[in-house]
């Protein structure tokens, strides 16, 4: 398997080795001397590195290298053979560029009024082509973090999740599975470890997922062990299936279940989906789920585009059917921390046109009402929002944009809120610079001082920072090393009339396609 990257799932040991170099198969890592420069020492060396360094210094210097080699290490490099050879060298298995995704280092500083923090971020997403006999791809993504200046006092100002680990670094493994085509028969396809299940909900679980395919019809079943980045899920296991058909060109159906189990709740949910082309440029959706014998929620939406026309418009009503509480524990946790979900509607349109080549508008409300007003809560109240944007393209300078936003909430009964925004973004050359100011007259951050368990306590108050009058101001310059890497800088500054009155952050950044 091509390990990119792994850890344990309590964070213990994270060996991240092999994003530097492409060349890997199967049977093992393979290094190959680049044509354009001579880099095998440095390749050598930090093989070396990996086996004498711990891990704090291992990140530190793999960033260094990333981001001051002028022609980048771990890119394609131009009269590169490339060619990989898999299993043994009788067996014909051998490709052309065999693995390719995404590699970015991240630093991030932040400081307000005598704190500051630095953290750094590490992250592969990765694909292979196939193999044994075409039938075969595996695919991962994952993160490395590392707190660089130890971990944040309890009543620190830029305390996080980070700080609340035993370790100053700390893995996780978004995804990592294996696709195999036809296991079995025809049309079919089973995906093997960590992996997502979109369907009724968004789920993450290690376990099995097979496809199959049968004319107009589509049916799937998946289950493993339930999962999750920030929490213990106490072995959690989940299951669900699904069917599609698709009877006419224009007509497609589909229905989903899921079944959550923990030690002390069974969650069962169903989903009804549409989708239906009424015109050539009209479309319909509608989706309505079950949630353990109730009615959970329905949803309707018009989409109309014309691409002669430049032009976009969507329709949507949602309706919240029933409360929810303790019954959702399994499905969504966050009951807890927002309450109980009490019965509401929700009505948006949206709609862009553009003006030519070189103007762009776009603009949206919403409005949200509980069905029972006695049912307000501090999460759960009417508001409408209403949102217009405004984009210039290539005006006074060639390669140029310029957006104009503005956004204003209304909470009936409480209070309103306003933000206004203006964004500039120029090209010259390898550069992509951009500058913008905005101003919020309410601001909310989370503090993070308490953990996970004052919040299910309900004390999530204390955490929650509220900022008064906040005029934000930020640059990006992003610098092209290669077609296929670059380097970004971005600096942004909010000054506010609440303590602390001033911050800033700073985020430096290298990213390389391989």
């Amino acid at each position: 398997m091509f390990l990119c990257f792994t850890c344990r799932s309590d964070g213990s040991e994270v060996l991240y080795i092999t994003f530097f170099y492409k060349h890997f198969t199967p049977a093992g890592l393979f290094f190959k001397k680049l044509n354009c420069y001579e880099k095998d020492n440095l390749k050598l060396l930090y093989i070396n590195m990996l086996s004498n360094l711990s891990l704090s210094k291992l990140v530190l210097i793999s960033s260094c290298i990333a981001l001051l080699s002028s022609t980048p290490l771990f890119a394609q490099t131009e009269n590169t053979s490339n060619t990989i050879t898999g299993l043994t060298e009788s067996s014909g298995f051998t490709y052309n560029n065999f693995v390719s995704g995404n590699f970015k280092a991240q630093y991030e500083g932040r400081w307000a009024e005598g704190e500051d923090d630095h953290d750094m971020y590490e992250y592969l997403r990765f694909k292979t082509k196939d193999f044994f006999n075409n039938k075969v791809t595996i695919a991962g993504s994952g993160r490395l973090s590392e707190d660089l200046d130890g971990h944040e006092s309890k009543d620190g100002a830029f305390r996080d999740i980070l700080d609340t680990y035993d370790r100053s670094y700390n893995g996780r493994l978004y995804y990592l599975y294996a696709d195999i085509k036809n296991p079995v028969i025809d049309n079919s396809n089973l995906r093997l470890g960590r992996q997502y299940q979109y369907s009724v909900e968004t789920i993450l679980f290690d376990g099995a997922k097979y496809e199959q395919q049968l004319g107009p019809v589509a049916t799937y079943a998946f289950g493993g062990m339930r999962t999750s980045q920030y929490s213990s899920t106490y072995f959690d296991t989940v299951a669900g299936s699904g069917v599609s058909v698709r009877p006419f060109i224009d007509t497609m159906t589909n229905l989903d279940y899921v079944r959550i189990i923990d030690d002390n709740y069974i969650d069962d949910e169903f989903g009804l989906n549409l989708w239906q082309r009424i015109y050539e440029d009209l479309n319909f959706y509608g989706r309505y789920t079950v949630l353990n014998t109730l009615p959970k929620d329905f949803l309707v939406k018009l989409s109309w585009d014309k691409i002669d026309w430049d032009a976009s418009l969507q329709l949507s009503y949602f309706r919240f059917l029933h409360s929810i509480s303790e019954q959702s524990n399994n499905i969504s946790p966050f009951y807890q921390i927002l309450g109980t979900f009490e019965p509401f509607d929700l009505i948006s349109l949206t709609g862009y046109k553009g003006l030519g080549e070189r103007f762009g508008i776009s603009s949206g409300v919403d409005h949200r009402s509980v069905i029972e007003k006695n049912d307000e809560n501090t999460f759960n109240r009417d508001y409408n929002r209403t949102f217009l944007s405004f984009m210039v393209n290539n005006v006074l300078l060639q390669e140029s944009k310029v957006t104009f936003t503005a956004e204003y909430w209304n909470t009936k009964g409480v209070d309103h809120s306003a933000d206004l925004g203006v964004d500039f973004d120029k090209k010259i050359g390898k550069f992509d610079m951009g500058a913008g100011t905005g101003y919020s007259l309410y601001k909310y951050n989370f503090d993070g001082s308490s953990g996970l368990e004052s919040l299910l306590d309900s004390e999530y108050t204390r955490d929650i920072e509220q900022k008064i009058n906040v005029r934000t101001y930020y640059m990006r310059v992003k610098y092209l090393l290669t077609k296929q890497s670059d380097v970004t800088l971005r600096w942004s500054s909010e000054v506010s009339d609440t303590d602390p009155e001033t911050f800033h952050q700073l985020l430096l950044s290298y990213s390389t396609n391989f």
